[in-house]
C-alpha cells in the first residue's frame, strides 16, 4: 500500500477508535457544566466552584449571571430554602441546554429525609438529572476559610457525581459517600472518586476526571 494509502487507513482507523471511545452521543458537543448563582454570593465563591470543577472533571464550565432565589421555594417555617424546588425552578430555567447546573447558594437549604420534614443538607441533585444545588450556610460551622473552600468544592463535585449517574457509594473516604449531614464525613473524604465509582463515570461522561 502506497504511503498516502496507509495514512488515510490510519486516519479513518483513528477516527473509529476515538469516536467508540467518547461516552456521548453521536452529535453531542462536549458536555457543558453551567455555574449558576442563587441570590447573594460571593463572586470569588463562585470562581472557586469553577476551578473545582473543571479540574476534576475536566469538563467546560460556564458561568451563567446571578438570579435571585425563587419566592415559592422559601420555607418561612425555618428560614431556608426547599432544596427539590431549586432542583426544579434550575431544572426549568436551563435544563435543555446543558449537562449539569450546578446552583450555589449563600443561603440554607433543606429537603424531606425519611420521617424527617425538613432536614437541613449541603447539597442536593438528582440522580441522573440535570439539576444540583450546594449552599455553604452548613460548610462555615468550625472552620477557616480554606476548610470551607475545601468543603465546597468536595460538596460541588459530589452533588455533579450524582446528575452524573452515580449513586451513594460505601467505599471509605470516596467523593460519593453519604455525609448524612455530619461535616466530619466531608472532611474525611479525599474529595476523589474511588476506582469503581471513577470507572462508572468515564462509561457515562466525555472529558474524564483527575
Amino acid at each position: 500500500m502506497e504511503y498516502d494509502g496507509v495514512m488515510r487507513y490510519a486516519l479513518v482507523l483513528l477516527t473509529i477508535l476515538c469516536a467508540a471511545a467518547l461516552p456521548v452521543c453521536r452529535g453531542e458537543q462536549m458536555p457543558v457544566i453551567a455555574v449558576q448563582p442563587l441570590g447573594p454570593v460571593d463572586r470569588g465563591t463562585v470562581e472557586l466552584v469553577m476551578r473545582g470543577v473543571r479540574e476534576y472533571y475536566r469538563l467546560e464550565a460556564v458561568l451563567l449571571p446571578p438570579i435571585p432565589l425563587p419566592p415559592h421555594a422559601y420555607y418561612a417555617h425555618r428560614n431556608r430554602y426547599r432544596a427539590e424546588k431549586l432542583l426544579a425552578h434550575l431544572d426549568s430555567l436551563h435544563g435543555a441546554a446543558y449537562r449539569a447546573v450546578l446552583g450555589i447558594t449563600a443561603s440554607d437549604i433543606s429537603t424531606t429525609k425519611g420521617d424527617i420534614p425538613d432536614w437541613g443538607i449541603f447539597g442536593l441533585a438528582i440522580l441522573g438529572g440535570r439539576a444540583c444545588v450546594v449552599s455553604t450556610f452548613r460548610l462555615r460551622r468550625g472552620a477557616g476559610e480554606a476548610k470551607i473552600n475545601e468543603r465546597l468544592v468536595k460538596v460541588a463535585n459530589h452533588e455533579l457525581g450524582h446528575a452524573f449517574g452515580l449513586p451513594h457509594c460505601p467505599t471509605p473516604r470516596c467523593l460519593m459517600n453519604d455525609a448524612k449531614g455530619t461535616i466530619a464525613t466531608v472532611d474525611y473524604s479525599t474529595g476523589r472518586l474511588c476506582d469503581r465509582c471513577r470507572e462508572k463515570l468515564l462509561r457515562s461522561v466525555a472529558g474524564g476526571v483527575r
